[in-house]
């Protein structure tokens, strides 16, 4: 070989085409091998004649002819290489030898369909004929070739061809370095320009940046480098995507002018820093020293143009510091639904309930450890999603050893899907303030228990499970028109929540209003919720919502109602275009979670109605049966209302009084309230200054099982009568008061229940007695 020729480039004999030309090209060729697999599979079947041999074995065996002729010269390049060659004749060949095979074999075999479809699929994913065509990618102006000193041509990479662009537009003073593409199918990129030693990189107007690299105006900017001085500039590239930082300028600008500015929404705050995530940006900001910090909500949203306030989050530090989250959209639109995982309480006495803006696991406690039970309230109107979020708490509960005692004082209408599945689930008021008479009475009974151990604190299982009491729709008894029934209702809520906690007994309340003619006119049923976890749904009124907020909202914090339905383009931009309502998503499950002395914007998971119920919600609480109190501390709740056995088939749930509960014997009349006894004469048994709660009935009613200063006795023959009468058969407990009018109706129900624990006599359905060996 001369010298010349030696030093002569290389051809470049391979055919440069678009891409959808080798796309085509391909998914033809495998098209074909597909067809082809199909006729090897049927054809033997159908035709083993002479003829198919002659033509299967010619095809095959004039391809070895083809290849050897071909791989004969191979001298100085000359031709195509055998590797080449030998890629266009591998379908043929191997076609060839497994149609024959096919042919040969007599019968049907398995194997004479899976070897053509394994051929097809392994000459599919070779692709050999469009392989050995090579062809390549057309190349784009930054992939010309190049060639360096006297090697063969090469490609230049991305990289290389913008820091040639950078080059050729602006001379030998700066270089483009560092330069990373954002992503490998877009021309978007960053880089750093860096001038000559001790000197300045040059001010570059937004045309020559953009021209440079023939981009579009106003798409490559030029930022500083952050601890570098002015020898390196940051060079930002985005002709195709958002620049996001550009926005968070924009938006340093704006809240300068419209936010901080005098007489703005927030006059002196000051924006510290930003940073741009996925469909959000997130200020850090700061009110001046020895100013505490305050952020509008509402003035924010209209200086930002946001009508949706659900896309603008504020969280601060009850000091000088905050930070403000815009979204492009609201960022709870859509929640996914709960796992068993989600629900099983940690080390840390947590679950996860729902999704919290920022995409964290919104978590809360069931209990603390170190501290003991917790309380709560949450609020919210009809439809803001207070029974998804309390069937989740109480499906964690059931997962993770809790026992739950749930009243419902709409008679089972709210949680329907909590009923068999919890330890007691009380329909209505009357019984939920028996339920609430039971705890009360565990709840001493732990605290004697405790006295004599000597300990302070709860430990969980040590030896009592943790308790926790629901109360859902509350409202309707710390408001009941009877005095009797809301002054001990509110009596027991309260007393519960001051010292529950030590002896692992937590209360939870669900309302509609923080109103205090909601809440029995007892403040401190409020307060002491709040102190534990507080959940701000959507509401009827800014009262409520700034009653929830007093005393535990940090400094500087301000929150917007939650609005009934959200939608992808802002509220005003769907009143404008004309939509229905119901093309909006429903904010069910938005609530502001306050915990620990923060706010936290969140959602619960998703949970989806049908027929009435949550089917997801009653997967999640399990098969197992609900975790129930120990033998010591269901004895002393059966032994206050005489009712825990039968809780599970209360005969009261249906009525609205207790005066009605027991007003069908005959000559039974509600009396009047007897006044709470005087501090320190109460009768619990357990000592004690405190003031006993105040007699819920009057005289006749004195010595009914479930009255607060009352341990009733069990009056003399009456349960023989009742056995005497039961040995006739089944009798609903109406017809046995009514058999027994010497007797108080209380004083009945409470014999039937001692009856049941002696094993004598039992419920045939609800309210409904008869004989245990009938």
């Amino acid at each position: 070989m001369s010298t010349i020729d030696q030093a002569a480039p290389a051809v470049d004999t391979t055919k440069r085409v678009p891409s959808h030309v080798i796309y085509w090209r391909v998914l033809a060729e495998r098209t074909s091998y597909a067809l082809a697999a199909a006729g090897m599979a049927v054809g033997p079947q159908l035709d083993d004649s002479a003829w198919s041999y002659f033509v299967s074995g010619g095809i095959g065996l004039g391809t070895l002819a083809w290849l050897y002729a071909k791989t004969k010269n191979t001298d100085q390049g000359q031709g195509l290489g055998a590797i080449t060659r030998a890629q266009r004749a591998l379908p043929f060949l191997t076609a060839a030898g497994t149609y024959v095979a096919n042919l040969i074999t007599p019968g049907f075999n398995w194997w004479e369909v899976v070897a053509p479809a394994a051929w097809a699929g392994l000459m599919g994913w070779m692709a050999p004929l469009t392989r050995s065509a090579g062809l390549v990618l057309e190349l784009t102006e930054h992939q010309t070739p190049t060639v360096t000193g006297t090697g063969p041509v090469r490609e230049l990479t991305y990289t290389e061809f913008l820091a040639a662009k950078w080059a050729q537009a602006t001379g030998d003073g700066t270089r483009l370095v560092f330069i990373a593409p954002y992503r490998a199918d877009r021309p978007d990129f960053e880089a750093v320009v860096v001038a000559q030693a001790g000197k300045a990189v040059p001010t570059f107007t937004e045309v020559q940046l953009a021209a440079a690299f023939d981009f579009p105006v106003g798409t490559v900017r030029m930022r500083p480098v952050q601890g570098s001085g002015p020898g390196r500039m940051r060079l930002v590239a985005r002709p195709t995507s958002e620049d996001t930082e550009a926005v968070a300028e924009g938006i340093r600008g704006l809240w300068e002018t419209a936010v901080a500015a005098p007489g703005k929404a927030a006059p002196g705050v000051d924006l510290i820093d930003h940073r741009t995530e996925k469909d959000r940006i997130v200020l850090l900001v700061a009110s001046p020293p020895g100013k505490t910090i305050y952020l509008p909500h509402t003035a924010i949203c209209s200086a930002f143009g946001i009508d949706d306030p659900s896309r603008l989050v504020i969280e601060t530090d009850g000091i000088r510091q905050g930070v403000v989250s815009v979204y492009k959209t609201n960022p709870l639109m859509k929640v996914r639904k709960a796992t068993v995982e989600d629900l099983t309480m940690d080390d840390k006495g947590r679950i996860t309930i729902g999704v919290c803006h920022d995409g964290k696991p919104a978590r809360m406690r069931l209990w603390e450890p170190g501290q003991g039970a917790l309380r709560g309230i949450t609020a919210g109107v009809t439809g803001a999603g207070k029974s998804v979020l309390q069937n989740l708490i109480l499906a964690g509960e059931k997962r993770s050893g809790v026992v739950s005692w749930v009243g419902d004082v709409q008679g089972g209408m709210s949680l329907p899907e909590a009923e068999g599945r919890v330890d007691w689930f009380a329909k209505g008021p009357v019984e939920t303030l028996l339920m609430l008479t039971a705890a009360h009475a565990v709840m001493k009974y732990r605290e004697r228990l405790s006295n004599e151990m000597g300990r302070g604190d709860f430990a969980l299982g040590k030896p009592w499970p943790l308790i926790n009491i629901t109360l859902d729709e509350i409202n309707r008894l710390l408001s009941h028109p009877d005095e009797a029934m809301r002054k001990a209702t509110a009596y027991l809520i309260a007393d519960i929540q001051k010292t529950g906690r030590k002896v692992g007994i937590g209360i939870r309340l669900a309302v509609q209003s923080l109103h205090l003619k909601d809440l029995g006119d007892d403040d401190a049923i409020r307060q002491q919720g709040k102190v534990g976890a507080l959940f701000l749904m959507r509401t009827a009124s800014s009262s409520t919502k700034e009653m929830g907020l007093d005393g535990i909202a940090p400094a500087g914090f301000q929150m917007e109602n939650i609005p009934a339905r959200i939608y992808e383009n802002g509220q005003i931009e769907a009143l404008f275009s004309g939509q229905d309502d119901e093309d909006g998503e429903s904010t069910a499950g938005m609530a502001y979670m306050f915990l620990d002395g923060r706010a936290k914007f969140m959602r619960t998971f998703f949970a989806q109605k049908v027929d009435g119920v949550y089917p997801d919600l009653i997967a999640l609480y399990g098969e197992e049966p609900a975790n129930g109190l120990t033998r010591g501390e269901a004895e002393a709740a059966q032994a206050k209302v005489g009712l825990y056995d039968l809780r599970h088939t209360n005969p009261y749930a249906d009525c609205d009084t207790l005066a009605q509960a027991f007003s069908d014997a005959p000559g039974s009349t509600p009396a009047a309230s007897i006044p709470a006894p005087a501090p320190g004469t109460g009768t619990d048994g357990d000592g004690g200054g405190e003031a006993a709660a105040p007699a819920p009935f009057g005289a006749p009613f004195a010595d009914i099982p479930f009255g607060l200063d009352n341990d009733p006795g069990e009056e003399p023959g009456l349960q023989d009568q009742i056995l005497e009468l039961l040995e006739d058969g089944p009798k609903p407990l109406k017809e046995l008061r009514a058999a027994l009018p010497d007797f108080q109706p209380s004083s009945v129900s409470n014999a039937c229940s001692q009856l049941k624990a002696k094993g004598l006599a039992t419920t045939r359905k609800r309210g409904v007695w008869q004989l245990t060996d009938s």
